[in-house]
């Protein structure tokens, strides 16, 4: 391998480390952070709609702390899509109300937005909120939240919550995915997170809800779309210390949560030729460079790869401070990034394939109306 080579690419590395890092800061400073606040007038009627399939583990921590809201004027239901443990009994027993389905979502259908839908159906409160059976909320979120939105007049906002790590495998990735998602993330772009979404009840029911984005994947992104089109008011919004979200337990879940969001993160094209172009352009040829100077004992080989990992290393820290994770995982940046190149690989394959994605005991194939 020639020296010029070795230069060109630990140029292009790092610019592409550095630029991604720059961007992903520029977008996150950009997101406006939930201030606390309380309606000063009445307090319009609530809905709190949980999703749960198989959520035995996490049911009870997300009721209890939903229940516990300052908030006058709000019930709490969770939808038990099928679950195969206690999750129903638990949520019961935790003082939520239980909307059992008992049929398998129709053909076109992913679970979570049939049993979105079903909750929705289900009440009549003049705004739903739905969020995610392993969420956390602090007592003022939904106070915080409403004042919000009746202070804006918006007709949707969606929270970004902070994540909980606390195995090394959640350290080591998520601060370095919730980078890569802000380096991509177009500021100006309609966008939800579908562990946090207060919507109006009468423009959900105009917009057709979760019913008009019944087949994809990233239903939330999808119902931020359909309602910008519509010219409805939408935000997103950082929670900061309102609510937090723990996704994954292990490694395997938390590979099959990269899997799903990159495999529809893949649908767009652009975004398809990111992954296979860049992560496998960095991924390969960082592997090579490492390999190459092992192997050689190449001290231009070492040193680029030196700096490369430098360049890597600076740019996650503020992500290791945000998400409360040892600033020594930002080290091993470059792990994490061949574990994202990997996942964003197969997920592409499958997109591209219409393979599907396995997700909660379930094959998606995705569908666009």
């Amino acid at each position: 391998m020639g020296d010029w080579i070795i230069l060109a690419y630990v140029v292009f590395a790092s610019a592409a480390f550095a630029l991604a890092a720059l961007l992903a800061e520029q977008h996150y400073r950009a997101l406006p952070m939930l201030p606390a606040g309380k309606l000063p007038g009445a307090a319009p009627s609530v809905a709190v709609l949980i999703p749960a399939r198989d959520e035995a583990a996490n049911i009870e921590r997300v009721v209890s702390t939903l229940r516990a809201q300052d908030y006058p004027n709000f019930t709490v239901t969770v939808i038990d899509d099928h679950s195969s443990d206690a999750t129903a009994a638990l949520a019961a027993g935790a003082g939520a109300a239980v909307l059992r389905l008992t049929v398998e979502p129709p053909p076109g259908w992913t679970g979570k937005c049939n049993a979105c839908e079903q909750g929705a159906r289900a009440s009549s409160a003049d705004w739903l909120l739905f969020t995610d059976a392993d969420t956390a909320h602090a007592p003022g979120s939904l106070s915080a939240a409403l004042a919000y939105a009746e202070t804006y007049t918006l007709d949707a906002l969606s929270l970004l919550l902070q994540q909980e790590c606390r195995t090394f495998w959640e350290r080591l990735i998520l601060p370095l995915a919730y980078q890569q998602f802000f380096a991509v993330l177009r500021p100006a772009a309609p966008a939800f997170n579908g562990q946090y979404i207060l919507i109006r009840r009468a423009v959900y029911e105009r917009s057709g809800g979760f019913g008009a984005v019944r087949g994809r994947v990233m239903e939330d992104v999808a119902l931020a779309e359909r309602l910008d089109a519509l010219g409805c008011r939408v935000t997103l919004l950082n929670a900061g210390g309102f609510a937090s979200v723990r996704m994954y337990r292990d490694l395997p879940a938390l590979l099959r949560g990269m899997t799903k969001t990159t495999f529809a993160a893949a649908r767009d094209r652009g975004l398809a030729g990111w992954l296979l172009g860049g992560l496998t352009f960095l991924g390969v040829f960082t592997s090579v460079l490492i390999v190459y100077g092992l192997s050689t004992k190449s001290l231009l080989s070492i040193a680029g790869t030196g700096w490369i990992m430098l360049i890597c290393t600076a740019g996650l820290l503020p992500w290791m401070r945000r998400f409360g994770v040892s600033s020594a995982y930002a080290a091993l940046g470059l792990v994490g990034i061949v574990i994202l190149w990997g996942v964003g690989l197969v997920s592409t394959f499958r997109a591209l394939g219409g393979l599907g994605v396995r997700w909660k005991g379930r094959t998606i194939i995705e569908q666009r109306s």
